[in-house]
Formats: C-alpha cells, sequence, structure tokens
C-alpha cells in the first residue's frame, strides 16, 4: 500500500510537532543542569549526554523527513486503504 499526499502531510506535521516538543524539552534540561540543578562531574555528565541525546534525536528526525520527502504519494483513490 502507498501512502496518500495526505497520508504523508499528516506523517510530516506529526513528525515535525514531535521535533519542537523534544527540542523544548531537551533544551529545558541542559538549562536546568548548566544552571546549576546538578552540580559537579555527575552533572558535567549530565549535560554531556543530554547534548549527545539531542543531537542523535536530531538526526533521526532529519532522517524520517528524508523518507518523506522521497515518498511518491500514490493518487487519490489508488493504493490508500479506505478507513
Amino acid at each position: 500500500m502507498m501512502a496518500t499526499k495526505e497520508e504523508i502531510d499528516a506523517a510530516r506535521r506529526q513528525i515535525e510537532r514531535l521535533r519542537d516538543e523534544h527540542a523544548n524539552d531537551v533544551i529545558a534540561l541542559v538549562r536546568l543542569v548548566d544552571d546549576g540543578a546538578l552540580k559537579g562531574e555527575a552533572g558535567d555528565r549530565l549535560a554531556a549526554d543530554l547534548r549527545a541525546w539531542d543531537r542523535g534525536f536530531k538526526d533521526l528526525f532529519t532522517r524520517a523527513m528524508s523518507v518523506l520527502d522521497s515518498l511518491q504519494p500514490s493518487g487519490p483513490g489508488k493504493g490508500a486503504a479506505p478507513r
């Protein structure tokens, strides 16, 4: 089954929403740690882990959007399952 343009657009909106939520959550966590919520070596390790996690998720969202960009939508009624 191939996705319709509407399904691809809906997936794109969902990925963008998740990407934005993720970015805001990780930024808030990094700021908490950087502002001294957890001090010392443990805080430094956590901040580094959060930054690596942020990079990994950004890469994941970029790849997901690339996959969507590569899809060729099916025409109306073609390949789309009725709901």
